[in-house]
């Protein structure tokens, strides 16, 4: 080899070293602004972290219709998230009651959201996922991506 190739050879590895360098740099930069960009959105969307977390991309809509308001959150969820372990961890981090009855073979009731209980006007809580109301108690209905979950305080449908 010539001097010539051999600087040259040289000068593309220096110059490869250099920009393996910045862009590492660039993307550590970058991971700091993208997660705090995260955090950001957290709280401007309200989402909320629902256990550990092994997808991010696993979102469900929750809507409470409260008799005076309605709240809706975008929450992050983990496989083994149930219907009312998302109500349980949004009443904590919105610092609401429930009140809930277990039945043995059936599983948990939930008897009052917010004060707002079951009979007033003859209203009971009930939830609904993507529109249907389902059959079975909160605590046995794990959670899919992009489930819509709406708690409504209403007269008995059925």
């Amino acid at each position: 080899m010539n001097l010539k190739t051999k600087i040259n050879q040289k000068l593309v590895w220096e110059v490869m070293v250099v920009l393996s360098v910045s862009a590492a740099g660039l993307l550590t930069a970058q991971r700091a602004v993208t997660l705090k960009e995260i955090n950001d959105l957290a709280k401007d969307q309200n989402l909320i972290i629902a256990g550990s977390i092994r997808k991010v991309e696993q979102n469900v809509l929750l809507r409470i219709y409260f008799p005076d308001k309605t709240v809706k959150y975008n929450v992050a969820f983990s496989d083994n998230s149930t219907i009312f372990s998302l109500l349980e961890l949004i009443a904590q981090r919105e610092n609401f009651k429930i009140e809930s009855k277990i039945y043995k073979d059936m599983g948990i009731l939930v008897e009052s959201i917010n004060g707002f209980k079951n009979g007033a006007d003859n209203k009971y809580w009930q939830y609904w996922v993507n529109g249907e109301l389902p059959m079975i108690a909160a605590d046995k209905n794990k959670i899919k991506e992009g489930d819509v979950i709406e708690w409504k305080f209403e007269k008995i449908s059925f």
